[in-house]
């Protein structure tokens, strides 16, 4: 199966520590690397050129691989436990899936779909583009989340199980993880907060239940603090 990604220079560095070495056997790594300069921080300029170039890289690739089932991810993304088989299996007879943002809203998170190469995703996919151009100032998901919402046509969608983790899905992460995405990030060095995530996720990894209630713990004082 057919895993696609792309990614700026200031992204690099999560695509070759922690996405590319993690994608299991059964999958062909499709990645691109678009030359934009930056640190590509949350909705910074050269983050909104990168997500118009990645729609028309996700139209490319539905164009040129109809009929197969392909996968679109974000680099800030590290494999657990998935296969092929489990990707069509959580599609079913649906066109595509994506990732929740959180157990608490119905939005979607669009770093990480499954979908099938087929005409009403591609039509899905210049409706995105079409919005994309209308909100200059906003990113592919927020799109993806409006077009839902107003009703998606003759596409069938739905969500991944909640093992396709993200980082707005809570804190700390359950042990047992298909994949985990760095989606959160706040203010400046978006990449730096990102690769942090991901230590102290192995350290509860490697930890076990010390190291996950620990992880707990130490995020107590803040939370009063905000309180």
């Amino acid at each position: 199966m057919r895993i696609f990604c792309c990614f700026t220079p200031a992204h690099e560095v999560l695509f070759r520590k922690i996405f590319l070495p993690s994608v299991p056997a059964g999958f062909e790594a499709e990645p691109t690397e678009i030359a934009l300069e930056g640190h590509g921080d949350f909705l910074s300029p050269e983050f909104l050129q990168c997500i118009k170039k990645k729609i028309d890289l996700v139209l490319k690739s539905i164009t040129d691989h109809r009929g197969e089932v392909i996968v679109w991810s974000d680099v800030d993304i590290r494999f657990f436990k998935i296969s092929p088989d489990a990707l069509e299996s959580a599609l079913g007879q649906r066109e595509i899936v994506f990732q929740k943002e959180s157990p608490r809203l119905s939005d979607v998170n669009t770093g990480f779909f499954v979908c099938r190469c087929t005409e009403p995703v591609s039509g899905f996919f210049h409706k995105v583009a079409a919005d994309l151009e209308r909100h200059g100032g906003e990113n592919e998901q927020m799109a993806i989340n409006r077009i839902l919402r107003e009703g998606s046509g003759d596409l069938s969608w739905g969500y991944l199980p909640a093992s396709y983790y993200a980082r707005t899905h809570g804190w700390p992460p359950p042990r047992s993880l298909a994949l985990y995405h760095a989606n959160y990030t706040k203010g400046a060095d978006g990449v730096g907060q990102k690769l942090s995530q991901f230590q102290e996720m192995e350290r509860i990894r490697q930890g076990g239940l010390p190291a996950w209630l620990w992880s707990i713990a130490r995020r107590v004082p803040g939370h009063f603090r905000r309180s």
